[in-house]
């Protein structure tokens, strides 16, 4: 019952699963060509890559770097909503992260964590068996000596409070991962909703 090792995205998915596949396809990321998915794979895509400084002077001109430089395809590259991409990078969030004297992007990391923290149901004697988790921070960026993470979202949900519970719990494991790999404190987390053009604010529990 106990993996020897688990990803942060799975853990996170296990308790929506079901209203996830239902619900949760970026039906505004749909057209012809590409499928929502593959469209959703572009948009994380370019905000891994993207100079930030430069796609918040010009998306367009971002875009047609990362297809000449073959970080995105051509198809990827029209499949970016670069209407919702100014306006992520207009708003507050953006603007810490381009003033920020650190910036993480794609930040991978593999920690032990104990067994009740992916199955508090576990018996007492099985709780703390050691467990390796992996994943991937989309961005962190560092703000008054401590860390700020931010996870893109591009779900179809209208409801903030629905998305803030479906990945709470991937948030704070990795807010608990950066600050053991890192040595600083997390001092907020963030979904940023492409669906709904703002970011969400995610209260996680301190770091072990």
């Amino acid at each position: 019952k106990i993996p020897a090792k688990v990803a942060a995205s799975e853990l996170a998915a296990r308790s929506s699963a079901p209203e996830y596949a239902a619900s949760a396809r970026p039906a505004f990321l749909e057209s012809d060509g590409l499928t929502a998915t593959q469209r959703g794979t572009a948009l994380h895509t370019f905000m891994q890559f993207a100079d930030y400084q430069a796609a918040s002077v010009s998306p367009e001109g971002e875009v047609q770097r990362l297809v000449e430089q073959g970080f995105l395809t051509k198809e990827q590259g029209e499949a970016v909503d670069l209407e919702r991409v100014k306006r992520f990078f207009a708003g507050d969030l953006a603007q810490r992260m381009l003033a920020a004297p650190r910036l993480l992007r794609e930040y991978r990391f593999t920690v032990e964590i104990p067994a009740k923290d992916i199955d508090a149901t576990l018996p007492p004697e099985l709780q703390e068996e050691p467990v390796v988790l992996q994943g991937a921070v989309d961005c962190a960026f560092e703000e008054n000596g401590g860390l700020i993470v931010v996870d893109y979202k591009t779900d179809r949900v209208a409801d903030p409070d629905k998305l803030r519970q479906r990945y709470a719990a991937q948030v704070d494991l990795y807010a608990a991962a950066l600050t053991r790999c890192t040595g600083l404190p997390v001092h907020g987390c963030y979904l940023y909703s492409f669906y709904q053009n703002q970011a969400l604010p995610v209260t996680v529990g301190q770091p072990g």
